[in-house]
């Protein structure tokens, strides 16, 4: 360990997370359905969480933790899936908290496998495979009508998200790399957004945000597989940057083919 955390600087911490979480999930309304799931799927909670984590922790805590999080990651796209094929057919109320009581007991009976990359990979790679042909045809529901919201909503979900990285980032030495890990990939910000969008455009358009959401997890999950190959040999710092170059890169590949597939449909009618 690299030392503890003092109260202000958790606090302020906790605040920008809060901040960078809110700006997405707003960015994500007002970008609609199509681009939602993309914007949710960058990593707006867990990077800031892993940053915090590497100023605290050594090389070796945080690669371990990076393999904890392919696990957690892997039970996020039946998350997903669990949301875009409900979200639209029943309450959100009643959608999310068993998405989220899903993901939990997914992840905690997945950590009885064998703590290894393989595993890992195998477990990814099979769970957004179905993930990503189960909502082919989910993706471009229309948005409904916007909904005149206030603030408090909003306010809310950054206090959801501003405790989450509080808890992870100052309860790690007591948690261990493993639990770290997992808890620093618990699904808040596809929560938020897939809140607000239904809240404000509709659940048809909440479902498909959240049908896209594994194809744009790709890039994520690529990053977490080289946090934890590089962090030791290279450092945490330089991981961390490459992680965040390959989530950053798959979201402009997907972005810039959405923009063709856009551009090109015309000329198909």
């Amino acid at each position: 360990m690299i030392g503890a955390i003092d109260p202000l600087a958790l606090a302020a911490k906790m605040a920008v997370t809060a901040a960078i979480v809110v700006a997405a999930a707003v960015a994500a309304e007002r970008a609609g359905p199509r681009f939602g799931g993309l914007i949710a799927a960058l990593p707006v909670s867990a990077g800031p969480a892993y940053v915090f984590l590497a100023r605290k922790s050594d090389d070796g805590f945080i690669a371990a933790a990076a393999l904890a999080g392919l696990y957690a990651n892997a039970a996020t796209a039946l998350f997903l899936l669990h949301l875009a094929l409900l979200s639209a057919r029943l309450p959100a109320a009643a959608v999310y908290p068993l998405g989220l009581a899903m993901w939990t007991c997914v992840t905690l009976a997945m950590r009885e496998l064998p703590a290894n990359l393989p595993v890992a990979l195998a477990l990814n790679v099979a769970c957004y495979g179905v993930a990503i042909a189960a909502t082919r045809n989910l993706r471009a529901a229309p948005a409904g009508a916007r909904a005149a919201k206030g603030w408090s909503d909003l306010a809310l979900r950054a206090l959801l998200v501003a405790t989450l990285v509080g808890t992870v980032v100052s309860a790690s030495d007591a948690l261990g790399p493993r639990l770290t890990g997992i808890a620093a990939l618990f699904p808040i910000t596809f929560t938020c957004v897939g809140l607000l969008i239904h809240a404000r455009l509709g659940a048809a358009a909440s479902a498909a945000a959240m049908a896209g959401g594994p194809v744009a997890m790709l890039g994520f999950t690529a990053g977490l597989a080289t946090v934890h190959l590089a962090a030791v040999p290279l450092g945490r710092a330089t991981a961390l940057v490459l992680a965040l170059a390959l989530s950053l890169g798959w979201a402009a590949l997907l972005l810039a083919h959405a923009r063709r597939r856009a551009g090109a449909s015309p000329a198909r009618r």
